[in-house]
């Protein structure tokens, strides 16, 4: 059930201001955390409606504005508060026959009566500018989003005997800029327009309620035995890349005998780094070895026709973000490598990126920035060219008002320097890890060619 409230200010179409109350209830949380109450508020200035600015041949508009706002998030599942019994297909055995099984129950999932609201708190300011007779358009924001209360799973202890329940588990925030820019002309015949975008952020966790102050992401994951290999915690990124450095391969048994901390290594191992500096490699030695989420995103798409012809490009992309890559199931000694393996250590000299290939996978098993690469691109996704038959000078009139032919290519092209199968992954583990590649099929380049008929 929901209450809400809004009030509409305009003066002169110059001055506006919005603000707005809900209330919002959910039979998600327990009666006593039900009611959640979201205020927001915006204002704008139309500063080219001022005497100063109407007259002006370059500012044709000019808009500046400014909001703050908090909505509410339920979606934890229904009941979160009770421990859940489950009945279906459970059997017991009691007394000392076996396979005499009598139906029972157990709960199989702990209660959390304290569950409440995700609040996601929002802060803007930005402007929205026309230039030099309408031609340019610009838009320019700058953000600041905080999800306070993370809707979130913990991981518990196998000796609870039931799974965990949802938690507010702590806030995300993400802050940053965006710019977007148009422009559109005409010169003779020739008609176009150009349009670009980008966007900053920075993502980080903060105030997570644990003793440590970590979200443990999930083990088996990437392969049967796997280790945690991503994390939310406060002061990072969320879902962060969590394992060994490494420093090459050794080359030699001279140059294992002088590193001395991994004694059990042999010419063709990995080189982990000692991060603690306590002489021994362990999981005080893991730290920090990627990022998921973008630093940037960016695209642009661009237009022109000339009297029957037309054409248009269209991209995007990303940069500063990290993929993790894994194909293979590191628990089969037999199971098939990418072919990237044919770069591996096979003698000294050889390789100082990929090591050798053991019975045992050793150098597989451990979660290192073996499996990290990085994810920047640039994909042209669309690229199209027309012809409209019915605008080419004909004698006589051509039946239709149009009759336009084109050819269109998706997915053309993707500028990477990843060398899996696609870039943009959008696959993560659970509801907080992203940029996990375990083979996701990649989209297809699609071409296809069509009419536009207008009679």
């Amino acid at each position: 059930m929901s209450y809400f409230g809004r009030l509409n200010y305009d003066f002169k179409e110059t001055y506006l201001l919005n603000a707005t109350f809900r209330a919002d209830g959910s039979s998600t949380f327990h009666p006593d955390y039900q009611w959640g109450y979201f205020p927001s508020v915006s204002a704008g200035w139309v500063a080219s409606n001022e005497n100063f600015l109407s007259d002006s041949n370059t500012i044709n508009f000019f808009k500046l504005r400014a909001s703050w706002g908090q909505v509410g998030n339920q979606n934890a599942g229904s009941y979160q508060y009770l421990a859940t019994i489950k009945s279906l297909t459970t059997n017991y055995i009691f007394g000392n026959v076996e396979g005499v099984l009598t139906p029972g129950a157990y709960p199989d999932r702990l209660s959390n009566p304290d569950l409440g609201w995700e609040t996601s708190e929002q802060t803007n300011i930005g402007f929205d500018a026309r230039l030099f007779n309408n031609t340019l358009n610009v838009n320019f924001d700058w953000y600041e989003k905080t999800s306070k209360g993370w809707l979130i799973i913990r991981p518990n202890r196998a000796t609870d005997g039931a799974d965990a329940p949802f938690d507010n588990g702590g806030n995300v925030t993400n802050s940053g800029v965006e710019l977007a820019l148009s422009y559109q002309n005409r010169i003779g015949d020739f008609s176009y327009s150009i349009a670009a975008n980008g966007a900053y952020n920075k993502n980080e966790v903060g105030e997570i309620p644990t003793a440590d102050g970590i979200i443990h992401g999930a083990t088996n994951q990437l392969y049967n035995n796997a280790p945690e290999f991503y994390r939310a915690q406060d002061g990072f990124p969320i879902g962060y890349f969590w394992g060994f450095k490494t420093a090459g391969v050794f080359q030699n048994q001279q140059q294992v005998n002088d590193y001395g901390i991994q004694p059990n290594a042999a010419p063709g191992d990995i080189i982990y780094q000692d991060i603690s500096g306590n002489g021994s490699i362990g999981d005080e030695d893991k730290t920090m070895i990627g990022d998921p989420n973008p630093d940037f995103t960016f695209g642009f798409s661009i237009f022109g026709s000339y009297k029957a012809f037309d054409f248009s490009v269209a991209a995007n992309g990303v940069a500063g973000n990290q993929l993790v890559q894994s194909y293979r199931n590191q628990s089969n000694a037999y199971g098939n490598y990418s072919s990237a393996i044919f770069n591996r250590w096979h003698g000294e000299g050889s390789s100082n990126t990929t090591p050798r290939v053991t019975e045992d996978n050793r150098n597989f098993s451990q979660f290192s920035d073996l499996y990290i690469q990085d994810g920047d691109f640039l994909r042209l996704s669309n690229i199209t060219l027309g012809l409209d038959l019915a605008k080419l000078k004909q004698s006589k009139p051509f039946f239709a008002s149009e009759f336009r032919v084109y050819v269109s290519v998706l997915n053309l092209h993707t500028f990477t320097k990843y060398d899996g199968m696609d870039p943009e992954i959008g696959f993560g583990t659970d509801s907080f890890s992203s940029g996990v590649d375990v083979g996701y099929y990649p989209r297809p380049r699609t071409i296809m060619m069509g009419l536009n008929v207008k009679l």
